[in-house]
């Protein structure tokens, strides 16, 4: 938070104070580096409430490229270096964290950053403290870096996390935090390795580093925790970003060729974070009469993790089934419907177009479902579509699906019809 200006004098900038093209003081910046060069004194300028509100501002002025620009210039990040060893405040550490991940938003400052070793596994230690605050502000600084580093830096990121095991400090956090933001923010964290790491060049290394044992069983807590038990603390926009952010950290988990083997204990508690992410879209579809694109690659990736870890075989009908059938009837009955509620009425081609994408998707899922659950949940779910069991199927693309659920299907089905005729 800003602190208040004492006066207006304060906040005229004399002309060639200023850093840059901002309406920022260099003596104000100038001002906050001598103190923390003076490390005898430091100590009592962090118990100093006004030098925290200066750390403050200038955490909200590293919002400005030129403000970055400027620090860099005055060696700041060497002068954390020296002052962070020194410091006992959790809240003052909290805000050279997020100093400093504000500008790793500009790549300068990510070059000079990887150019001090010491430095920044001195921060990355900070992945073993118990403090929330901290850690949001030190998951934010590495996004921000990996997002701008290229092939040989992405290299320097995955030898660092290594050494300093860091994807046990991520992986604890999600299985025993339930604080909310740090929740959500080590899921991005996480999302992030995946899409940056699981490459070409680091592939190797992130299946030996980040695909272990306690992956999945964190990922499925730290997902689950949010989408039932932080519900009601979170925005629509979070719970969203969990479950999309969640399916696509399962989908890089499971694509190599030791994850079945790997995963072959986790199958319950992934499915039970299927479950929770469908009601959820079920439960917007339906209810709230709402249509959101990310469904259908919520279902696409679903299909995916249901058909490479052989979760039918396992899943009772009301895990992910019977949401998706929910869903599936309810695209029929608009298809039939020209008039709705809510977006359904509001843009007549856009609903056709995500009427279109969706039918396919949930189509394979319903019908992968019939092909390899149990005997008797294969009863069950027979009962439970009836007549719109032909329809589910014409909406299958895949010919060799069709045919061998047809087949598997047919003395069921002439069973079925029988009792009905009877």
């Amino acid at each position: 938070m800003k602190p208040e200006k004492e006066s207006a004098e304060e906040e005229v900038v004399p002309a060639g104070d200023v850093i840059g093209d901002t309406a920022y003081s260099e003596r104000f910046v100038l001002k906050i580096l001598l103190k923390l060069a003076n490390l005898d004194s430091l100590k009592d300028e962090f118990r100093e409430k006004p030098f925290e509100e200066d750390l403050c501002l200038l955490w909200d002025m590293t919002a400005e490229r030129d403000v970055v620009l400027f620090l860099l210039k005055h060696d700041v990040l060497n002068l954390f270096n020296f002052a962070l060893p020194i410091i006992d405040s959790a809240r003052i550490i909290e805000i050279i964290i997020g100093i400093v991940g504000n500008m790793c938003c500009q790549k300068e400052a990510t070059n000079t950053l990887l150019n001090m070793d010491p430095f920044l596994r001195m921060l990355l230690e900070y992945m073993k403290t118990d403090d929330s605050l901290i850690l949001i502000q030190l998951l934010r600084l590495i996004n921000s870096a990996l997002f701008l580093a290229d092939d040989m830096e992405l290299g320097t990121w995955m030898g660092l996390f290594e050494t300093l095991a860091y994807s046990e400090a991520l992986y604890f956090m999600l299985k025993n935090s339930s604080n909310k933001d740090l929740l959500l923010t080590a899921l991005e964290n996480f999302n992030t390795m995946c899409s940056y790491l699981n490459t070409e060049k680091t592939r190797t290394n992130f299946f030996s580093h980040f695909v272990t044992l306690e992956a999945l069983e964190a990922l499925t807590t730290a997902c689950t925790e949010v989408l039932v038990n932080q519900k009601t603390l979170c925005e629509r926009d979070e719970l969203e970003r969990v479950s999309v952010v969640s399916m696509q950290i399962t989908l890089n988990l499971i694509g190599f060729d030791k994850s079945i083997e790997l995963y072959k204990d986790n199958k319950e508690s992934l499915v039970t974070m299927i479950n929770h992410i469908l009601l959820y879209y079920e439960d917007k579809f339906l209810n709230q009469k709402e249509m959101d694109t990310d469904l259908v690659d919520i279902i696409d990736s679903t299909n995916m993790v249901v058909n490479t870890l052989q979760l039918s075989e396992i899943s009772e009908p009301s895990m992910f089934f019977i949401p998706s059938y929910c869903m599936w009837t309810a695209i029929c009955t608009l298809k039939e419907h020209q008039n709705g509620d809510g977006d359904f009425e509001e843009d007549h081609d856009d609903r056709d177009q995500f009427l279109k994408k969706i039918k396919v998707p949930l189509s394979n899922l319903l019908c992968g479902y019939m092909l390899h659950c149990s005997e008797s949940n294969l009863k069950t779910v027979l009962d439970a579509t009836k007549d719109d069991y032909e329809n589910i199927l014409s909406g299958v693309e895949d010919k060799q699906l069709k045919t061998n659920l047809s087949k598997r299907t047919a003395s069921y089905r002439t069973r079925l019809k029988e009792n009905v005729d009877a």
